[in-house]
């Protein structure tokens, strides 16, 4: 690796701000932090991150507002760190654009491998712009798809998974297949991850003029996009 990958921390305790840089740079990454939404923001003006630990609960601006402020203009990656562990609440993070969401108490090793295999997907589309995928009828290109003529602004993880489905019409993925391709290995199980995901996908396909629907689950199996090549969308 020539660049060493930097990591913004977020949070408005010194003692996991301090825990997670000495952790971080144990383990070989650059770490800048802040102490609240306002000073990340500060921060994002001019300087660079590739991936942002935010904690949920902090004073004046949470942690799920700057995500929503930070997803209107940025797709880089986002784990969110949060003592409360209600499916709701991290169903909302998810939706709302975050790669993960982790609970406190956490281990150094879980994180530092959550984060591995977030910078793994969100660093390896090698997908150029001669790509076409003919169910989206249209190039495809790096985290953005187009349906006739209007540009569809996809997050890292949503390409991946529509790419995947869309080279193979009709053919159904299973739901740990479709983790473990995206997601990584470290993730099977959480199928929240997944349906939270393909909803965002079909609501941005939707609102493009392309049908959504298309997408579809297998009852309890997994997931495939329906073959049409044939078609006049």
């Amino acid at each position: 690796m020539t660049e060493r990958t930097t990591i913004l921390i977020v949070d408005d305790e010194s003692k996991i701000r301090r825990l997670l840089s000495r952790s971080l740079e144990a383990e070989g990454f650059d770490v800048a932090v802040a102490d609240s939404a306002m000073s990340a923001s500060e921060y994002l003006k001019n300087g660079h991150c590739d991936l942002i630990i935010l904690d949920y609960m902090m004073p004046e601006i949470d942690g799920m507002a700057f995500l929503a402020e930070l997803r209107k203009k940025s797709s880089i990656p986002v784990i969110m760190l949060s003592a409360r562990e209600e499916i709701a609440k991290k169903t909302q993070a998810l939706e709302l654009g975050a790669d993960d969401y982790v609970v406190k108490p956490f281990s150094i090793e879980e994180m530092t491998a959550r984060i591995r295999a977030i910078l793994r997907r969100s660093g390896g589309v090698k997908i150029g712009p001669a790509a076409t995928v003919q169910a989206v009828n249209g190039p495809l290109v790096i985290r953005t798809c187009r349906y006739k003529d209007q540009e569809i602004r996809l997050a890292d993880t949503e390409f991946r998974l529509l790419f995947i489905l869309v080279k193979r019409p009709g053919t159904i993925f299973t739901h740990e297949d479709l983790l473990r391709r995206v997601w990584g290995p470290e993730f099977i199980g959480e199928l929240n991850y997944l349906r939270v995901s393909l909803s965002r996908i079909r609501k941005k396909l939707t609102a493009a003029g392309f049908p959504g629907s298309a997408i579809s689950s297998y009852s309890g199996i997994g997931y495939y996009i329906e073959d049409l090549s044939e078609e006049d969308l």
